[in-house]
């Protein structure tokens, strides 16, 4: 088994270090026997902890890579194209972990767990970690689809003609802030021709319309086979909402919980 492991960074480069550092203190003899791998894939950042990050890649053996889509440039969300241009990349893997940025590893053999747990279910394509957060404050299991069938209501422009508000539902999704997925044929299809990136489906009827965010068109489409995702009993850290400016989420004491972590984790 190989596991190609992914981290998109888009100018959070403290978070991704966090991430790749403790993705590999959980998983040294993994890494060590060359059965995971792990590339950060960089949207062209410039933030101050950029070399850092870089710095960090060589000392644990990590690499380094910018992605086609400068964050600076780039209008749309890119997060999905540039996984999707890794699951190209890299066709002889026989797994892919994509972990975001701001997620980090607290448990020993989190992505082992993962592995096994997959394993162990052949109508699965993905397995989903749970996220800390959710699973204290929100309840146990709740980080699996926490947003699926939320009424929602939405405006889409195609050629500046407006659609006009239509009413709908948010869509299920494998959350991609830690997600180990098998890398199978119609896992590549899938990424090639529908794209790993979030999509909106215009339709009269509420049932069917709706936003589906970054990796969930790809659920969607996986599901026509007749494959799910799994809810793993692994739980990982995850900050969410640190690459954008969210009042409800303010940045300030993530940061200071990520910089608290990373001192004990950095060489002195």
């Amino acid at each position: 088994m190989r596991i190609e492991a992914c981290i998109v960074n888009h100018n959070t480069s403290e978070f991704a270090e966090l991430a790749v550092r403790t993705l590999v203190a959980a998983h040294r003899t993994m890494i060590d026997s060359g059965l995971l791998k792990i590339t950060i894939m960089d949207n062209h950042s410039d933030d101050q902890g950029l070399p850092a990050l870089i710095q960090a890649c060589t000392e644990l053996g990590a690499a380094f890579t910018l992605s086609r889509w400068p964050a600076t440039e780039t209008a749309a969300n890119s997060h999905g194209d540039v996984m999707r241009d890794f699951v190209a990349d890299h066709p002889d893997a026989d797994h892919f972990l994509f972990a975001d940025a701001d997620s980090y590893v607290i448990e020993d053999d989190t992505v082992g767990r993962m592995a096994a747990e997959l394993a162990a279910a052949p109508n699965a394509w993905a397995v989903q970690a749970r996220f800390a957060w959710l699973e204290e404050h929100e309840g146990p299991g709740s980080s699996q689809d926490p947003w699926r069938g939320r009424p929602q209501r939405l405006r889409v422009a195609i050629d500046d003609v407006d659609t006009g508000n239509f009413p709908s539902r948010h869509k299920t999704r494998c959350h991609p802030a830690f997600a180990l997925v098998r890398n199978t044929e119609s896992f590549r299809r899938v990424a090639d021709i529908i794209g790993l990136s979030s999509g909106v489906i215009i339709s009269a009827d509420p049932e069917l319309a709706g936003f589906a965010d970054t990796f969930g068109p790809a659920t969607l489409a996986m599901q026509t086979h007749g494959l799910d995702h799994l809810l793993s009993g692994a739980t990982v850290g995850h900050y969410h909402g640190v690459s954008y400016q969210d009042p409800n989420q303010p940045l300030g004491g993530k940061l200071d919980d990520c910089r608290r972590r990373l001192a004990g984790l950095r060489r002195p």
